[in-house]
C-alpha cells in the first residue's frame, strides 16, 4: 500500500484512522478532511509531502495522514446516497449465511481489484432490505480510500429520469454515456425497476453495459429481481411475479452473465427489523402507547426484531 492509500497511524474515533470523514452538507455527501489531520508534522496540514528522489528531483506524494485533497475529491465524487454516507464493510450486518458469503465476495472484489486490469463485476440479488445497497456503496467507499479509484454510484430510476431531462434539454447519447463510460468503477442500483416504457430503459441499460464493456471497466449492479430458477421471488400483492431476465430482457440478460457473478443476499429485511426496534423503544418512551400496537409486549417485539430471527422475504 502506497502513501496515498494507507490510513493514518492514529486511530482517530471519527475517521478510523482514514483521514477523512463523509457528511452531510446541503442535501449532498461530501467528503472533509478529519479535523486531527490539521496539525500533521509531516505535510503541516496540506495532506501533501514534497521531497527529492535519487535523480535529484522534486517531487510530490500524497502524505500518510489521509488528507490529499485528490483522495478527498474522488470520495466526494462516488455520490453516495446520503443515507449511507457511513455505510462500510466492516458495519455490514450479517443475519444469514448468504449476506456472510456476499461480503466475502465484496472484500475480494475490492481486494483484487487493479485499474485497467480485467476482473469480474457483481451482480447482487436480493429482496428489499437485505444490505445491497450498502455493499455498493461501501466497496466504491473502500476503493477510493485504499486504491485511490475514481467510482460512482447511481440509482438507476433516477438516472433515467436524469437522462430523459438531458434529452429534453438537447442532450446527445453521447453527452450523457461519456461520463459514466469514463469512471473507473460504476455502481448501478436497482435495475430492472422502471416505469411503463421499458423499451427506453431497456435501451439505456444496454448502452451502459456496452461502453463499460468495451472500455473494459466493471460495473457493478444490484437487483430486487431474482435470477431465473432462484428459490425466492419479488413483487408486491396483486403483482405478476417477474425473473431479472424478465425484466431487462433476454439478451441484456445474458450479457450481464457474461460481465458479472451473480450474488444472493438474502436475509430479513433490515428495514422491518430497524422499525420494530423503533417501535420498542416508542413504547417504552410512552407506556400509554402500548393498547394501541395490538397489546404485544416488550419481550414478544424484541423477539420478532432479534437479527438472529429471518423473517420471510416480501416476495
Amino acid at each position: 500500500m502506497d502513501a496515498a492509500s494507507a490510513p493514518s497511524p492514529d486511530r482517530c474515533a471519527s475517521c478510523g484512522g482514514e483521514g477523512v470523514v463523509l457528511l452531510v452538507k446541503d442535501g449532498r455527501t461530501v467528503a472533509e478532511p478529519c479535523p486531527h489531520t490539521n496539525g500533521c508534522r509531516e505535510c503541516g496540514g496540506d495532506g501533501r509531502i514534497f521531497a527529492t528522489d535519487e535523480r535529484g528531483y522534486s517531487t510530490m506524494r500524497a502524505c500518510a495522514c489521509g488528507r490529499d485533497p485528490r483522495r478527498i475529491a474522488t470520495l466526494c465524487a462516488l455520490r453516495l446516497p446520503n443515507k449511507f454516507a457511513d455505510r462500510t464493510l466492516t458495519n455490514y450486518g450479517c443475519y444469514s449465511p448468504q449476506q456472510a458469503r456476499a461480503l466475502l465476495r465484496a472484500r475480494r472484489f475490492v481486494d483484487e481489484y487493479v485499474p485497467g486490469a480485467s476482473i469480474r463485476a457483481l451482480l447482487l440479488c436480493g429482496p428489499p432490505g437485505t444490505g445491497k445497497t450498502h455493499l455498493l456503496c461501501a466497496m466504491l467507499r473502500e476503493l477510493a480510500l485504499r486504491k485511490g479509484v475514481r467510482g460512482r454510484y447511481e440509482e438507476f430510476f433516477l438516472l433515467l429520469s436524469d437522462i430523459r431531462d438531458g434529452f429534453s434539454r438537447g442532450l446527445s447519447s453521447r453527452e450523457w454515456l461519456e461520463p459514466l463510460r469514463k469512471v473507473e468503477v460504476l455502481a448501478i442500483d436497482e435495475i430492472g425497476k422502471g416505469g411503463k416504457n421499458r423499451e427506453f430503459e431497456q435501451n439505456v441499460l444496454d448502452e451502459i453495459l456496452s461502453v463499460r464493456y468495451n472500455a473494459e471497466r466493471p460495473t457493478l449492479l444490484a437487483t430486487n429481481y431474482p435470477p431465473p430458477g432462484a428459490p425466492w421471488t419479488y413483487g408486491a400483492e396483486g403483482e405478476v411475479r417477474e425473473t431479472l431476465e424478465q425484466r431487462v430482457g433476454a439478451r441484456i440478460y445474458s450479457r450481464l452473465l457474461d460481465l458479472c457473478d451473480t450474488v444472493d443476499v438474502l436475509g430479513p429485511d433490515n428495514r422491518e427489523k430497524q422499525h420494530e426496534v423503533r417501535e420498542i423503544l416508542r413504547e417504552k418512551e410512552h407506556p400509554d402507547d402500548r393498547q394501541a400496537s395490538g397489546g404485544r409486549n416488550d419481550s414478544q417485539r424484541a423477539s420478532e426484531a432479534a437479527p438472529h430471527r429471518p423473517r420471510p422475504g416480501r416476495g
